[in-house]
């Protein structure tokens, strides 16, 4: 009888032990949302370059594909500095037969050959140079032109630190309006992105057949005015101070 008691006795305190540590005291906190953002231009130029031919003869049309598709490479490539990170390289071919009709019938027209490469310009100040040798020495068309950034992690370390900061003061006088003070944080969070929506990158595209009839030299002088726009990145934190 004696052994049951005092196994119940030990019972009870490893009981009254738990309940002891489990035991959580409550705490007020203020939850607090804050967001920095910054406007910034972009330092990368990412664009693609498109050459079109045609011919009733696949093979001409391939062929004179091929001859300008080489010139306007060479003649872009010489615009890229790839120590700095330009690059370059070819995306994709195409020979698809072109058709119309006349009274319901189906009529062959020609081949039509596409092939192209994409520009990858870490100095943008180029951009519209780059542009204009590739238009002048074959190139019919550029698309996909945007913008970015080469390094949003700084941007975005920076902004979150600005807008931890403006929480911690933010939290601070509503705590303050409340007869308190923040002693501590119980959580936070934050995140940074880039709006896409919000930069607006333009470039004002001349008449390629122009540039095609000018000499070098003229269409150097004559560079595509491109302009860049901003993009904005914003850093949100949602952080909860400990209150007393």
């Amino acid at each position: 009888m004696k052994k049951v008691l005092v196994a119940a006795a030990v019972l009870g305190v490893i009981l009254s032990a738990n309940c002891t540590f489990s035991a959580e005291e409550e705490r007020g906190y203020v939850s607090v949302s804050t967001k920095a953002e910054q406007e910034f231009a972009p330092n990368i130029a990412n664009f693609k370059f498109y050459i079109e031919t045609s011919d009733k003869d696949l093979n001409i049309a391939t062929e004179k594909n091929k001859q300008e598709t080489q010139k306007a490479l060479e003649a872009v490539k010489k615009e890229l500095d790839t120590t700095k990170g330009d690059s370059i390289k070819t995306i994709n071919f195409s020979a698809n037969p072109e058709y119309r009709y006349k009274n319901d019938k189906r009529e062959f027209v020609q081949y039509n050959v596409t092939n192209g490469f994409q520009v990858t310009l870490k100095n943008t100040d180029k951009l519209g140079k780059v542009i204009s040798k590739g238009l002048q020495n074959g190139a019919t068309r550029v698309g996909d032109l945007n913008f970015s950034l080469d390094n949003t992690q700084n941007a975005c370390n920076d902004l979150i630190k600005e807008a931890v900061v403006l929480s911690k003061s933010r939290a601070n006088e509503t705590a303050k309006a409340a007869g308190s003070y923040v002693t501590g944080i119980k959580s936070i969070n934050a995140s940074c992105s880039g709006d896409n929506s919000y930069y607006y990158p333009r470039a004002r595209l001349m008449n390629s057949a122009k540039f095609a009839s000018g000499s070098s030299d003229s269409a150097a002088e004559s560079a595509i005015p491109t302009e860049l726009g901003t993009i904005k990145m914003f850093a949100t934190v949602n952080a909860n101070y400990f209150v007393k």
